[in-house]
């Protein structure tokens, strides 16, 4: 179903499952929820009724290039969707950059929020992108050092994401197997004119890649941190940064798509915490 924004902007919304109420906050800048739904979250749904939902300029959400994509109208819409559902308290379950909003969310609206899981996510876009390249460039075993030392981050991610794409190894950030990177596009491919203004314009938007570390010191809610022992598209360590006052990290085999590749440890440790 779609759901009209307080700006006129349709949302893609839906709601599956049957149980303790929990919405989904995929990561991208820039990606949907449909590859989650179904090659992870719906391992879920016998214990909960998750709602999913694109953000606006994704995948099958409305959004044009004049609209608000800042994290502060982000974090309305969630709100929004929470009202129109008729939802007192929720979980709220992010993955990737969807943490960002995620931690945002809470923060402004803690009181709607029953628990907060953290899914192999970033709270600093700058020191992810940073463990991006780092990585990256040993798998390319090359000698970049001279690019590298007069440039931003960005620009150092680039070059490297660059290179990795050519190469056909930028999976490799994400993913064990090639073949579960495949199994995530074809899903993805299954939606027709796939939105990608918030893909776009994201990287110009520099409120996203601010760190959000100290942030989390003001969160008070159970908070699950679920990290993945080799997940350089976020930083394996990147997680230590995190001060939930009342947090719990669980550090699972694999990388960054852990719900898929470890599905049956991530659905096990996320059952008992709810639990």
């Amino acid at each position: 179903m779609y759901m009209e924004m307080s700006d006129k902007v349709n949302l893609y919304v839906k709601v599956s499952g049957e149980g303790i109420l929990c919405l989904f906050i995929h990561g991208g800048p820039g990606e949907g929820s449909l590859d989650f739904e179904m090659l992870g979250g719906n391992s879920l749904e016998s214990s909960m009724q998750i709602i999913y939902f694109d953000q606006r300029g994704c995948a099958r959400s409305g959004g044009t290039v004049n609209d608000d994509y800042s994290i502060n109208r982000m974090i309305e819409d969630i709100e929004e969707i929470r009202k129109k559902l008729g939802i007192s308290k929720w979980i709220v379950l992010a993955h990737s950059f969807g943490g960002i909003i995620a931690t945002n969310y809470a923060y402004k609206y803690q009181s709607s929020v029953e628990k907060l899981i953290l899914l192999n996510s970033t709270l600093f876009m700058e020191d992810s992108l940073e463990n991006q390249w780092r990585y990256g460039a040993k798998l390319l075993d090359e000698e970049i050092s001279q690019y590298t030392e007069v440039n931003s981050v960005l620009e150092k991610w680039q070059y490297v994401v660059n290179k990795l794409i050519e190469r056909d190894l930028f999976y490799k950030l994400q993913y064990n197997h090639y073949e579960n990177y495949l199994r995530v596009n074809q899903v993805s491919n299954k939606i027709e004119n796939f939105n990608t203004v918030m893909a776009n314009q994201a990287f110009n938007n520099t409120k996203y890649f601010i760190s959000y570390f100290d942030m989390t010191k003001e969160i008070f809610i159970p908070v699950l941190i679920i990290t993945g022992d080799e997940d350089y598209a976020i930083g394996p360590n990147h997680y230590k940064n995190f001060m939930f006052p009342n947090k719990e990290v669980k550090v699972i085999q694999g990388k960054h798509m852990i719900y898929l590749e470890n599905n049956e440890e991530f659905t096990a440790v996320i059952r008992r915490f709810i639990e």
